[in-house]
């Protein structure tokens, strides 16, 4: 999010909507408080959307709501990404099927196997297949977000954006 906030300082006009299946606040793998605008269902068109990670989407039942509430996602979107282990409800959406995708180095195994239609890319900062993105953590979520200003608005903004905010506008990897 602060990507394309700091984007828009530069002359994007990034709106940004934070959504839930409930449309009530998220709480985040450290604790913090999210608010959300509004319900996932009540999204009609949406240039891009950021599904994100958590702690406790590996390992266990993703919640059946978030899954059939991401599940048509594409239909009203130009693009979707997912932010770190996002990239399983994803998968488990089946948006992620016969695609190329990444998730957290530490996950990424359990992505091959309990998703074998997938092929798994373990060492990639982030990966596009078509109009999915899946990047694997956190900080490459700052990655995969610089990329995405950058096909919007080219290399000057990105550049500048990155510079503001003190991070490598490309990393190795």
């Amino acid at each position: 999010a602060e990507v394309f906030a700091e984007a828009n300082r530069f002359g994007a006009d990034y709106r940004l909507m934070f959504a839930s299946v409930d449309g009530q606040e998220v709480v985040t793998s450290i604790g913090t408080k999210l608010a959300v605008t509004q319900c996932i269902s009540d999204i009609s068109s949406v240039d891009t959307v950021l599904v994100a990670g958590g702690d406790h989407l590996v390992g266990r039942p993703i919640d059946p709501d978030l899954v059939d509430a991401v599940r048509d996602l594409p239909d009203r979107s130009r693009r979707l990404a997912s932010i770190c282990t996002g990239s399983f409800i994803l998968a488990r959406a089946g948006l992620l099927t016969g695609r190329r995708a990444t998730t957290h180095w530490r996950h990424a195994q359990l992505l091959g196997r309990a998703y074998p239609d997938i092929t798994v890319e373990p060492d990639a900062i982030f990966v596009r297949d078509g109009n999915v993105y899946t990047s694997a953590g956190v900080s490459a979520g700052i990655d995969l977000a610089l990329a995405l200003v950058e096909l919007d608005h080219g290399m000057d903004l990105v550049r500048d954006v990155a510079r503001s905010l003190v991070v490598y506008l490309k990393r190795a990897g």
